[in-house]
This record gives structure tokens, C-alpha cells and sequence, in this order.
């Protein structure tokens, strides 16, 4: 479920071509997606079960699966068009992928004893109440040792936002194509986030990388 949309604006077909279309940050978050796929492999090099929630195309989860051989990955999205992108992209590793189309907020499906549940740029759709909701039940669903991997979008306060969209302007090109959706709703802030994390019982939390709006943060859950 990415940025910036409703759920249910996201069961539109045209809403999610049109976001895959014009998603500009591809390259930029190549790093930090390889950053977080090390920092597990450091830790839990025997790591076999990941979940990755709100998916989108699979771009997180292609690199997990790829520093993981004997992983198995479980996609999940609301979206069957983010759905039919991540079939093609990660039809390469056959089996090893199941598909499960599904709210981000409904982590019932998922099994018990994952060893990483990641998500990207999709937690900011919820306020802080349901930021910590969502963190408690990812907490539930890791086993002892687990990470819970987040590369998300943040709000910063209006003087760093200002300083912020300028320097966006002049390191992302922004996209030429018609109809770029807009954040409405105020981001959660870093806060939100590490207040929501520290509700779910995670001690061990870190932000290992940040790139203007956009940072990673990992916890790893006792055990």
C-alpha cells in the first residue's frame, strides 16, 4: 500500500499504475534497503521466514530473498495491480514467494515465527495511536531474536520541512508526469515511530540510515 492514498483508493487499478509510473525515489533507496538486508545477515544469518507488509512491487523484499538463498518471503498488499508488478519481479524465485492480498493493518495471516517483518513507505499512512498498533502486532508475529525492519517516509517540524522540499527540488527530480498524488495528512514524526516501537515492547531499536524525508529504522525484538 503506498504513499500518500487512502486504502481504498488504492483497490483502483489506476491509482497504483499510475504511483508505479511515477515512483522517483527507485535508486534512492537502494542503500538503505541493502543496509537493512546486512544488518539482519550480521545478526541472523540463518534467517528463513520474512514477511514484507504493504509490499507494493516487492523492491524490499527482492533484496532480502537475495542475501537469503534458503528464505522464503510472504508478500502482502492490498493491491492486486502491486500484486501482478511483484509476480514479475520476483518470478525468478519461483516458490520461495507466496502472495497474500491484504490490509496492512490485518497482520492475522501471518505466521508466528518470522524472522524479519519489513515494511516500506507505507506505516505513514497510519496516526501514531495506529502506528503503534501496527508495531505491537508485527511484535507479536516475530520470533525471539526478530527484526522489524521500516524504510518510511517521516514529518519533520516546518522549519526543517522547508529546508528539506528545497533540497529535495534540486537532488530528486520530481516526476513530469501528470497527476502526482500528495501527502494530505501530516507524516508521523521520528518520534511517532520510536514511541510506537518502545509501546511494542522493542528495546533494541536504531535509525541506521536517513535520507531527507525518508529513514530506516530497525528493532530488533528480544529473545
Amino acid at each position: 500500500m503506498p504513499e500518500g492514498t487512502p486504502v481504498s483508493e488504492w483497490l483502483d487499478p489506476t491509482v497504483a499504475t499510475s504511483w508505479l509510473e511515477q515512483d522517483s525515489l527507485v535508486g534512492f533507496l537502494v542503500l538503505p534497503r541493502r543496509i537493512a538486508a546486512t544488518l539482519v545477515a550480521g545478526d541472523r544469518p540463518r534467517t528463513k521466514l520474512v514477511a514484507d507488509i504493504g509490499s507494493g512491487p516487492g523492491d524490499f523484499l527482492e533484496v532480502l530473498l537475495d542475501l537469503f538463498p534458503g528464505a522464503h518471503g510472504i508478500w502482502t498488499d492490498v493491491s492486486t495491480v502491486m500484486e501482478d508488478a511483484a509476480r514479475t519481479r520476483l518470478a525468478r524465485f519461483g516458490d520461495r514467494v507466496s502472495y497474500r492480498l491484504t490490509d496492512m493493518t490485518n497482520l492475522a495471516q501471518l505466521p508466528g515465527d518470522l524472522d524479519v517483518v519489513m515494511t516500506s513507505r507505507a506505516s505513514h499512512h497510519l496516526d501514531p495511536a495506529r502506528l503503534a498498533r501496527f508495531y505491537t502486532e508485527a511484535a507479536e508475529h516475530l520470533a525471539p531474536g526478530g527484526w522489524l525492519l521500516n524504510l518510511d517516509h517521516v514529518g519533520p517540524g516546518p522549519v526543517w520541512d522547508a529546508r528539506l522540499r528545497a533540497a529535495r527540488k534540486q537532488l530528486i527530480p520530481p516526476s513530469d508526469k501528470a497527476g502526482a498524488h500528495k501527502h494530505n495528512d501530516a507524516l508521523p514524526s521520528v518520534n511517532d515511530h520510536l514511541e510506537g516501537l518502545a509501546k511494542a515492547g522493542f528495546g533494541d531499536v536504531e535509525m541506521p540510515w536517513r535520507g531527507l524525508y525518508t529513514c530506516l529504522l530497525a528493532a530488533r525484538r528480544d529473545g
